[in-house]
């Protein structure tokens, strides 16, 4: 395969992914209007696989745009952040994910060499108070809030 696509064969097999997987969201129950809290079922995983493929066919895009690089080696900040990364997926279910989420929005950027701490610190906030606000008051889904679940029920 030339290289100016060599995103083209993951981008297609994304696409086919999303494909298969919007029509099995198809398939979801329907809440009548009447019992239904928030959004239907199939909506979040329906808005999810667009975005994926919206961003698969960017990658197809961009891998057709540009030619061959050079492949960076990973440094250990990689596999730093391969593992705090992995570390908040078993701390979401006791801190919840607010926090979890405050604690990995710190952690990251200064794994990465951040040292503006203050504007770590505001990022580490804004980041989960947004979500939090976005996902209980617009899109009216209940996260899992761990310890913090008394103060933001």
């Amino acid at each position: 395969m030339p290289s100016r696509w060599k995103d083209l064969l993951p981008g297609l097999l994304l696409l086919a992914m999303v494909a298969v997987l919007f029509a099995v969201t198809l398939q979801f129950d329907t809440v009548p209007a009447a019992f239904a809290q928030g959004m239907q079922s199939s909506a979040m995983p329906q808005l999810i696989l667009l975005l994926i493929a919206a961003l698969a066919l960017v990658m197809i895009y961009q891998g057709h745009a540009q030619g061959e690089e050079e492949k960076p080696t990973m440094s250990w900040r990689f596999w730093a952040t391969s593992a705090l990364l992995l570390s908040a997926v078993f701390l979401f279910e006791r801190l919840g994910i607010t926090l979890t989420t405050a604690l990995t929005c710190f952690a990251i950027p200064l794994l990465w060499g951040e040292r503006r701490i203050t504007r770590v610190a505001i990022y580490s906030i804004a980041t989960p108070v947004c979500i939090y606000l976005l996902f209980t008051h617009v899109l009216q889904l209940r996260l899992p809030q761990g310890v913090l679940s008394p103060w933001l029920s």
